[in-house]
């Protein structure tokens, strides 16, 4: 992976953290997600899903199960995405808030035969 040299423009926070969760969620095959949660994700990575601290091993588990519900794979659908860049020039440094949904997710309720469509709709913070 190249870095930047300092000062050289990066891509804004908002389209790498769009690009990253669409990489996650709409890639062609378990592993391809897998690649794209390291790409996005440190080793050492702590979040949070529901309130519930989630380490990296916990995210890569997550993603799987959601993919794996998903006969025709997921959709990620972006609702909101606001960012406030503290060096506009380089895009090295401010914070982005998102909101966006994950449709395609299917699941068999109790008492049915048949798989129901559900959504997720998340939020992340950079």
């Amino acid at each position: 992976m190249e870095v930047p040299l300092h000062g050289e423009p990066l891509v804004s926070l908002t389209e790498w953290s769009m690009r990253h969760i669409r990489d996650i969620f709409e890639a062609p095959t378990d592993e391809q997600s897998l690649r794209a949660i390291s790409a996005t994700f440190a080793d050492n990575v702590d979040g949070s899903v529901n309130g519930m601290s989630l380490n990296r091993e916990g995210i890569n588990q997550l993603v799987l199960a959601m993919r794996r519900s998903s006969p025709a794979g997921l959709m990620v659908h972006w609702q909101q995405a606001v960012e406030a860049s503290s060096d506009p020039a380089t895009n090295r440094g401010g914070s982005f808030g998102g909101v966006y949904i994950i449709r395609g997710i299917h699941k068999i309720l109790p008492g049915s035969q048949n798989p129901v469509e559900f959504e997720r709709h998340k939020t992340v913070t950079v």
